[in-house]
């Protein structure tokens, strides 16, 4: 059981390694940036939590907890990302795009951030980076339900990466809710740690895997109309108004 869990866990390895290499070929990485960084910080993140559970427990604490740090901060310029550059191509939206939503979520950020270093003062570090885990998935699984409905009221289709991107991080995002929530319901399960680490490397390698169906073939170049049905432009008046209130 345990050399397949550790085969699970190794096995996005090279998989990231060749999206790495694949984008810097393309210059990807110039029109993903934060995507390319955080590709190259999970393949490293990965090997190094493997080496350091090799060497000790002590080791593997360690930076397994300063890697779920800095990979929450990346996921949240990552999430940034995506709510900013998914309607890019829609001028009509953009006062919505940079005001509405960009709002929304700087106000889970900044509600996560006081609940870690106000209320929960008292807990440990671990403790604290695993609630803002937890506010980051709501996050993901957020980021992800608004692109499925814009992609549907716009007619975007999802052959574009940024729908790729949504979707490897809400299904993370999904797979850390049943974790944290669903098990902490059914503690008379045999081994739940097992269990969750085992529905947590299951998702994350489905999540490579679909980063990989959007960037590892050849980028098709896609043509997205930008004009707005007329009560699509009634609602993007509307929204403006709402937010300069």
């Amino acid at each position: 059981m345990r050399l397949a869990l550790y085969t699970f866990w190794l096995l996005p390895i090279p998989v990231l390694a060749a999206m790495v290499v694949v984008m810097y070929r393309r210059k990807q990485h110039l029109s993903f940036p934060t995507f390319w960084a955080f590709l190259c910080f999970e393949c490293a993140r990965l090997a190094i939590e493997f080496i350091c559970k090799l060497i000790s427990y002590k080791a593997y604490f360690y930076a397994y907890w300063v890697a779920n740090f800095l990979s929450v901060i990346l996921i949240l310029l990552l999430l940034r990302t995506v709510f900013v550059s998914f309607l890019e191509k829609y001028p009509t939206l953009d006062a919505v795009r940079r005001l509405g939503f960009e709002f929304v979520v700087s106000v889970i950020w900044f509600t996560a951030l006081a609940l870690n270093l106000g209320f929960m003062s008292a807990q440990a570090w671990p403790q604290r980076i695993t609630r803002m885990e937890l506010i980051l998935s709501f996050t993901q699984v957020g980021v992800f339900i608004f692109v499925l409905i814009t992609t549907l009221i716009l007619g975007i289709r999802w052959k574009s990466a940024y729908c790729g991107i949504a979707a490897g991080l809400g299904l993370m995002g999904v797979a850390d809710l049943i974790v944290y929530t669903g098990l902490s319901w059914v503690e008379s399960l045999f081994q739940p740690a097992v269990i969750g680490s085992w529905i947590e490397t299951v998702a994350y390698d489905f999540a490579i895997a679909t980063f990989a169906f959007y960037f590892l073939p050849a980028p098709v170049k896609e043509t997205v109309s930008t004009d707005l049905r007329p009560e699509l432009l009634e609602w993007a008046e509307s929204m403006k108004g709402a937010v300069r209130k």
